[in-house]
């Protein structure tokens, strides 16, 4: 009986840690994305209020999950699981590598919660991105993020490998959308982003993620399938928050031209895949597309202090960032100078997210996928 029951604990145990934490988490990647945007905007319209604020719990209840599914995936492969792929141990505790840097992750954002509202505490209350405990919870969401793509490897679970590619499409986009949020008033308004330092900033984070989606979800366009889905992703809470009467942000950044023009140049041979050229194709194209973009839809010129919402600081702080925009127009040399200098950047990122990538790619032999 025990050589019987032996085999069946270990299917019953695969089947819990596959399925479970597949369900939850992926639950809470959406209450979180929605809860995170939601946030910004009731601090817009309402001001800052308590923690326990509906968008917070969204934002936290989702991290909750992703931590949720993480203890699964760690609790049933210390009773017995098969780990399928690359392992992370720590003392008596393991999991894959996705699902562990999942746990980290959330436990980094969460972290960030009380470390917030005691930052608030002896500091005031903040009125932009750019705290220690808003950054904390930006790279652990950054980490959560890319260990979901990690954890979506082929044969951790058991479904289809379209699924499986879209899957790590959204969480790749999901890890531009943190990046993006990251960009504090680059992300909450389009008057902000003035001609230099705001391409500079996307030239410097976002290649990294579109190189880790072209290495991880595969195929001539990964990167742009990447960019695509967060574009998609960042219109749908758009629409969302604006048809519900609350402040959208801007419109997303238009990183799907840069990532198309990365897939199509790093599909060719050298010298047109050498990163600098990859790096000199995003920062361009970037900056072009931007331009166009503020020359077709030029931002409205804010007037009078309800620009900032309902917290004056908030309009100081607002004005202080259109008074860079009045200072870098686009219609000026400094896009010229930002797409130059741009691609340096671009080209370090992009190399940093190949290297990721291949660190987070997990290519599974016949031999682990055949585990039970």
């Amino acid at each position: 009986m025990a050589t019987i029951a032996l085999p069946l604990r270990r299917a019953g145990l695969s089947g819990l840690g596959a399925t479970a934490p597949l369900v939850i988490g992926v639950a809470g990647v959406f209450l979180s994305w929605f809860g995170a945007a939601w946030d910004v905007s009731w601090h817009r319209v309402v001001g800052r209020d308590t923690f326990w604020s509906v968008p917070h719990l969204f934002l936290y209840g989702g991290v909750i999950l992703w931590g949720v599914a993480a203890l699964i995936a760690t609790v049933t492969a210390m009773a017995g699981r098969p780990v399928r792929g690359r392992e992370m141990r720590v003392g008596p505790f393991r999991a894959e590598l996705g699902f562990a840097l999942v746990g980290l992750g959330a436990l980094a954002v969460i972290l960030s919660g009380p470390f917030d509202e005691l930052w608030h505490r002896s500091f005031g209350r903040d009125v932009d991105i750019w705290s220690p405990p808003h950054i904390a919870g930006v790279v652990g969401s950054t980490v959560a993020f890319l260990g979901w793509s990690s954890a979506f490897a082929p044969g951790t679970f058991t479904i289809p490998d379209w699924l499986r590619r879209v899957l790590r499409a959204v969480m790749l986009a999901n890890v531009c959308g943190v990046l993006v949020f990251g960009m504090n008033f680059y992300y909450i308004t389009a008057t902000t982003r003035e001609a230099f330092f705001y391409p500079l900033l996307v030239a410097l984070l976002v290649p990294a993620a579109l190189a880790t989606g072209a290495h991880l979800v595969g195929g001539r366009w990964g990167a742009t399938i990447v960019a695509a889905t967060y574009t998609v992703t960042a219109l749908a809470t758009y629409l969302v928050l604006d048809g519900s009467g609350w402040l959208a942000p801007a419109f997303p950044p238009l990183i799907v031209a840069g990532a198309v023009a990365l897939d199509v140049l790093r599909a060719r041979s050298r010298p047109w895949s050498h990163p600098l050229v990859l790096g000199l194709a995003f920062s361009v194209t970037f900056v072009a597309a931007e331009l166009i973009r503020v020359a077709l839809f030029p931002a409205p010129v804010p007037t009078g202090l309800a620009s900032g919402g309902p917290d004056p600081r908030a309009s100081t702080l607002f004005f202080q960032y259109y008074a860079q925009t009045v200072a870098r127009p686009w219609l000026s040399i400094w896009p010229i100078l930002a797409a130059v200098l741009g691609a340096p950047l671009a080209a370090a990122s992009w190399l940093v997210g190949r290297r990721l990538g291949a660190l987070l790619a997990d290519d599974l032999d016949a031999e682990a996928l055949a585990h039970p």
